[in-house]
């Protein structure tokens, strides 16, 4: 099995890590699922462009990004990156399966504040079978502690919140 960019980020800097192989799935939630993880334990990526600039937002998949939220703390518009783009910025990754690892690809990471709870942390490895499981400290370890922020928040309650300035 050929590593990932992920893989060799994580072991170049030393961190612990496993890697669970899993049936392929293409959603967050497909994932959790085949993986037997909760989704509340999957951090999920979605990626981000303000017309200068990506970013990796980082939530947890039982979670869905409210995108005026990003706009209100970072001062700009933004919009979903498309696949191509995604595909550009994430060298060696299948299109999809976006890893929670920004700064193996040179891209700014906000992370949502509910990540601080996380006992164990799962993500995309960088395709479609594989994910990387660390330790919640181990894996906040790699997160710039200023930038955590209120970006997601659970399905039921995205309706009311979407439209709140």
């Amino acid at each position: 099995m050929n590593f990932l960019p992920t893989e060799t980020y994580l072991a170049e800097h030393q961190m612990k890590f496993d890697t669970l192989v899993h049936p392929q799935s293409f959603t967050s939630m497909q994932t959790a699922h085949s993986a037997h993880i909760s989704p509340s334990s999957l951090v999920k990526s979605v990626v981000l462009w303000n017309g200068d600039h990506y970013i990796m937002c980082l939530l947890p998949a039982s979670h869905v990004l409210v995108l005026n939220w990003v706009d209100r703390e970072t001062g700009h518009k933004h919009r979903l990156a498309t696949e191509n783009e995604v595909q550009r910025l994430l060298k060696g990754c299948e299109p999809g399966a976006v890893p929670a690892l920004g700064q193996a690809f040179d891209v700014p990471v906000l992370w949502d504040h509910c990540l601080t709870k996380l006992d164990e942390a799962y993500f995309e490895a960088g395709d479609h079978k594989r994910l990387i499981h660390m330790a919640g400290d181990e894996f906040r370890s790699l997160l710039d502690q200023d930038c955590a922020i209120t970006l997601s928040c659970t399905p039921d309650t995205v309706e009311y919140y979407q439209y709140i300035h």
